[in-house]
């Protein structure tokens, strides 16, 4: 059975040869980096998500907030 050896290529362009404990530790360091890079975006958007309901817990207090000091609820409830 032959096996294919990977191929590391240097800044300066050398091609090197790699041992099989050398490929298992690149395509652990490959994973980690993207495993790496899913969880801060996934961070990101669940800060986002977080900002956009409290922008839109506080439009929607606020929004209470002036329909009271028009008296709206107590127009609607008395029936005027």
């Amino acid at each position: 059975m032959v096996t294919k050896t990977m191929m590391y290529k240097d800044e300066d362009g050398k091609e090197y040869k790699i041992s099989f404990s050398e490929e298992l530790q690149m395509k652990n360091l490959m994973a980690s980096k993207a495993n790496t890079r899913w969880l801060k975006t996934s961070f990101l958007m669940n800060l986002i998500l977080v900002m956009l309901l409290g922008v839109l817990t506080l439009s929607i207090v606020y929004l209470l907030y002036r329909l009271d000091t028009i008296d709206f609820f107590t127009r609607v409830l008395s029936n005027r």
